[in-house]
């Protein structure tokens, strides 16, 4: 039931059932002070108001609980891997970001071996070697 479309659907028309209640009993000025023009063909009229009230909230409950199912749902495994060219992305990545620490810590032993423990003097006056 959670999976299909009948559950936002059953709990939107919950939601605007009630919207549409109260706004009817509250627009004709409630038990105690019922209005007396019924008539009217307008928005003023109470029935235009809680029908207008039902279809507005059930269409913005029913687009927030679809969007809070859709966000709340799990990707396929599938979609991961990437398609087509991109299939091996991942693998490719995790391939580069390991030669380029081989590399760093390459590079960071012969500085170390070059140095053989010894400070060097500063390079006042002399251009960098990069």
């Amino acid at each position: 039931m959670l999976e299909t479309v009948k559950a936002p659907l059953i709990f939107s028309f919950a939601l605007a059932a009630v919207a549409g209640f109260v706004s009817l009993i509250v627009s004709s000025g409630g038990s105690d002070n019922p209005r007396v023009e019924h008539d009217s063909a307008g928005v003023d009229n109470p029935i235009n108001l809680s029908l207008l009230a039902f279809g507005i909230v059930f269409i913005v409950s029913l687009l927030l609980v679809s969007m809070l199912q859709l966000a709340s749902r799990e990707n396929p495994e599938e979609l991961s891997q990437g398609g087509g060219v991109n299939r091996n992305s991942e693998e490719l990545y995790r391939q580069q970001v390991a030669q380029r620490r081989e590399k760093a810590r390459r590079r960071q032993a012969e500085e170390a071996a070059g140095t053989n423990g010894t400070p060097e003097e500063p390079p006042y006056g002399r251009r960098s070697e990069s």
